[in-house]
Parts: structure tokens; sequence; C-alpha cells
């Protein structure tokens, strides 16, 4: 099947509704010569069948074929970023969580300008702006996020965030008053995680999904990979969810 892209595309096309072999040439802009060539395959394989004049799966090519999409967008989200995906650890990121990579959907590597290298990139920081609620996970730190996020709290967006222990003794030492002004706030709650985080941030709003990872080496450089699909949110929402669950929220008396 994945030998031939306009196989691929005929499986995936005939998923939705049987159709005549019009419909699939219209749909799939192709001649009929061409088209005939790759059912007649697909027919001697057993995943489609010729009823009534419409081409439709069989049992199993429809089993097959709701087992072929996951893989197949994997597999573009893999080549979309082929050079993030290789030189970051992935592997930072819990188990359940990567076999459900096919969810994230639409990634875009965005770094920041070379006169915004330490601040939030452009896009992250508009967006954050928008949002009404935002979760967010991380293991390193960062003055221009926590600056930013006092001033979206401010303006009464719920924020929730999940740090590490280094984190939090950071902000608590190092940026007291802050510190302090987050603990007051009833639309801030911060809890600390006591094992490894293991990636370096995953932020999530109520529209888009937006993580970093180390370098495989272990280094950190300011960007963020970020998506807006529905999908992708819950993916974002769920590794939230599996941090807190191990998390202390921190005391606010």
């Amino acid at each position: 099947m994945f030998l031939s892209e306009k196989r691929t595309d005929l499986l995936l096309l005939l998923i939705e509704k049987p159709m005549d072999i019009e419909e699939i040439k219209n749909e799939l802009n192709v001649t009929t010569s061409a088209m005939m060539t790759q059912i007649k395959v697909l027919i001697d394989q057993g995943l489609i069948v010729y009823v009534n004049e419409n081409y439709e799966l069989s049992n199993f090519g429809e089993v097959i074929v709701r087992k072929m999409i996951p893989l197949i967008n994997t597999l573009k989200i893999y080549s979309d970023n082929i050079e993030y995906w290789e030189s970051h650890k992935f592997g930072s990121i819990p188990i359940d969580l990567q076999n459900r990579v096919e969810e994230l959907e639409e990634c875009e590597l965005i770094e920041p300008d070379l006169n915004r290298m330490y601040e939030l990139p452009l896009k992250l920081e508009r967006n954050l702006e928008k949002a009404e609620q935002i979760w967010e996970v991380s293991s390193y730190f960062s003055p221009a996020y926590t600056f930013k996020y006092l001033e979206l709290a401010r303006k009464g967006i719920n924020i929730s965030l999940i740090v590490s222990e280094p984190v939090l003794e950071r902000l608590k030492n190092e940026y007291d008053p802050v510190f302090k002004k987050y603990l007051e706030m009833n639309n801030v709650d911060i809890y600390v995680h006591t094992g490894a985080i293991g990636l370096a941030s995953c932020i999530v709003t109520d529209s888009f999904l937006s993580f970093s990872l180390f370098f495989k080496n272990g280094i950190y450089h300011n960007h963020a990979m970020m998506s807006f699909t529905d999908r992708s949110v819950r993916w974002g929402k769920d590794l939230f969810a599996h941090f807190k669950s191990n998390s202390l929220l921190v005391d606010k008396s």
C-alpha cells in the first residue's frame, strides 16, 4: 500500500464513503487508466470490493485503513520537522503521550528573531495574550515568562504552573516580589514537581499547544513548537494532568 501514493490516497478516500470511478477521478485528479491499475491491485489484495457500480473498502480493508491513519499522521509530523525530532530529546515525553504523537498535528517550529533572542517568540507571546486559561509544565527558568505571566494574571487570565524544585527555588530566592504577587492572586496556582520533568516546557491554552524540548546533549535553546488544533490541545492538557498527578500545590498562606 505504501509503495504507491495513489493506492494510499484511494484507501483514505474510500474510508469516507463508497465512490464510483468518476468520483474517484475527480477527487484524486487522476486518469481512469492510472486509477484502474491501482484499483485492480487493491481488489486482488482483498482491500476494496466493487458493489453496485461503486468501489468500497472490504471489512478487513476498513480495519487496515483505520490503523493506517495514525501511522500516516505520525510520519507526516516526523517528516515535516525531521531535523528537530532527530536532534532533541523526544524520549523525555511520557511514553503514553509518545504513543499519541500523531495528535500533535501540523506542528510549526517558532524561533525568536535575533533581536529577541532572550524574549518569548513573538507568535507565542501574541497567542498567550489571547488566552483565557494557561497551563504550563516547565523544568527551566526564564525571567521573560515570569514577568509575562504576572502581566497576564493581572488581566484576569487563569494560570496554572507546574515547575521543578530548582525552578521554584530560583523563583522564590531571586524573584521573591513576583513570587509573592503570584501567591496573592486567586487566578494563579503554582505546583512543584518533585521528580524529573525531562522536557524544557509545555504550554497549553484553550486554543494552542506549545512545547520545547532539550537538545540531546541537554542544552536548551529558545524556541517553541506550536500547534493550533483541538487534538493537540487535548494532548497538551493530558501532559499537564500527567505531571500534576505527581505534583504538590504551593501553599499560599
